[in-house]
């Protein structure tokens, strides 16, 4: 499904003396199918901002629409927004709340009314999804999980909602490296298999450099830059202007054309490109 975006401001407190403008004047657009990352510092809006793509947060002014629907109008229906649009906050293991991972990834699909049958073959789907074999699984109580598996559980019980938008707010927070790699690849695998339009908040350069169609950067409530992985990060005095860092790779690179290797500009490089510029270097010394 595309988004569009235009003259978004969100205002917290509005007309009160600690009034914050957490979003100004934002405007931009996703294709359908799109992955977009979408970066910034601790406070820049990014999660304002991704909270109204749902209606969770309805804008001080400026309009979203998702599929051709207007988000924010007031006869749009929230819970017909959310059936399209699914959303992942940080840490999404804190609302498991059932006696059985089924339950819990049941429950959206229930609450829509559901019959037994289509909720159970949700369920199936979406744990397949997240690589949490059904047999295994199902009758287990989501707080025996490892701290992986709930994760994978909560994001199942979004997935079982079969949205055509994925938001998914810092889904890697606070994991060990393995299952922050675990949970990235299902993002991928998810994408593969559905088609669906993902929308990803992040910190980590790496993630995006290697993930992202597009990359927006906000800061100060604002989208200040925006383009592919390699035009955004061209520039890396305005990110670190910023208080943003290159992907380690764009990073070494810089490093590797001061000292004079063959390095295409704006080139967000793998290890591969990265070796053959080092051997390439040492040969030409």
């Amino acid at each position: 499904m595309p988004i569009s975006v235009a003259h978004l401001t969100h205002v917290y407190n509005k007309g009160l003396a600690y009034e914050t403008s957490a979003v100004k004047d934002v405007s931009f657009e996703i294709a359908d199918g799109e992955f977009v990352c979408i970066v910034g510092h601790t406070g820049s809006g990014k999660s304002t901002l991704v909270q109204h793509l749902n209606g969770l947060l309805k804008p001080t002014s400026g309009t979203v629409s998702v599929g051709g629907v207007d988000v924010t109008a007031k006869s749009t229906s929230v819970i017909e927004v959310r059936k399209k649009i699914g959303m992942v906050f940080q840490y999404p293991e804190h609302q498991l709340f059932e006696e059985t991972v089924f339950k819990d990834i049941a429950f959206g699909p229930s609450n829509l009314g559901l019959p037994e049958e289509e909720q159970a073959e949700r369920v199936r789907e979406a744990m397949a999804l997240v690589s949490l074999p059904f047999d295994a699984f199902a009758e287990r109580s989501p707080f025996e999980l490892s701290g992986g598996q709930k994760r994978r559980a909560a994001i199942a019980g979004v997935l079982a909602m079969r949205p055509e938008v994925l938001i998914l707010d810092e889904p890697t927070a606070g994991l060990d490296p393995k299952s922050h790699d675990d949970v990235l690849a299902l993002v991928t695998g998810i994408r593969e298999k559905t088609g669906c339009t993902i929308v990803l908040v992040s910190h980590n350069m790496e993630d995006v450099a290697r993930l992202a169609d597009r990359v927006f950067v906000m800061s100060g409530g604002e989208i200040v830059k925006a383009g592919t992985p390699e035009e955004v990060f061209l520039d890396g005095a305005f990110l670190e202007g910023i208080g943003l860092a290159l992907p380690q790779a764009r990073a070494f690179a810089e490093k590797l054309s001061q000292n004079g290797a063959a390095i295409e500009a704006g080139r967000v490089l793998t290890r591969e490109a990265l070796v053959d510029a080092v051997a390439g270097l040492g040969a030409r010394r």
